[in-house]
């Protein structure tokens, strides 16, 4: 963001993952990482939520709102399925697709992603639009944002887990991601699908308009708001008793 000619110093300790989001993933209990190049393959270490230098005061404070709505967001998720009854929660869908790519920016320049034991560069292939998607969402290209890539009748498991790995293009750059919220498999990329290259998209659900979560007496919804003029799938998910 410094191509801007706008930060104000100092640069900030940013976390990698919002403070807020670690908080209501941890619950009671301790936050995790694994699948960082800097830890052993299957390696899990207990930490505080790491923190990257790389955005000045400003800038941090400009995508503050991001973090926000994601923390709603995971906050609701994570209500919903672990406790029944009837609630609603609303939220920009535009707004969780520009955190995710907040995040795995932030990753990326970070040095915290990697291929297998390999460090990624931490390009994308977008990269020159990438401030233009995060500042405003009509500059996401028709097709690019968030697919839900799970099928009807599949089995999830409720989990306090946020994972994201990159997919990358010949030249390395990171094009999309595959992202795991708390059981819900989704992937985002960054311009129009190429089904030749990503088969998991057959079929997926294209920006979902609303996540169901139905219990035998009551359900809960969030819904995500999509300003782009098309018609968006609902994801239900059915709550069945542990054995």
């Amino acid at each position: 963001m410094k191509e801007l000619g706008s930060c104000v110093p100092p640069i900030s300790a940013e976390h990698i993952i919002s403070d807020s989001v670690c908080r209501v993933l941890m619950g009671d209990g301790e936050f995790s990482i694994a699948g960082v190049p800097w830890l052993e393959a299957g390696e899990t270490k207990i930490m505080a939520p790491p923190q990257a230098k790389c955005l000045c005061t400003k800038h941090n404070s400009a995508l503050s709102p991001l973090d926000a709505s994601a923390h709603y967001f995971f906050a609701s998720l994570k209500s919903y399925l672990e406790h029944g009854g009837s609630r609603h929660a609303i939220l920009s869908g535009h707004d969780l697709e520009r955190w995710i790519l907040k995040t795995a920016k932030a990753a990326a320049v970070s040095r915290n992603l990697a291929r297998g034991r390999e460090r990624l560069s931490g390009a994308f292939s977008r990269d020159e639009a990438i401030l233009d998607m995060l500042d405003d969402p009509r500059h996401w290209p028709q097709g690019a944002g968030l697919y839900c890539t799970m099928k009807t009748g599949n089995i999830m498991e409720n989990m306090p887990r946020f994972q994201f790995q990159p997919l990358t293009d010949e030249q390395d750059d990171i094009k999309a991601l595959a992202i795991n919220i708390m059981g819900f498999r989704f992937e985002l990329l960054l311009e129009a699908p190429d089904l030749s290259k990503h088969p998991s998209l057959a079929g997926a659900r294209y920006r979902p308009s609303r996540i169901l979560i139905s219990y035998p007496t009551s359900t809960n919804w969030v819904t995500l708001s999509w300003e782009d003029g098309k018609q968006h799938q609902e994801l239900t998910v059915q709550w069945l008793q542990p054995r």
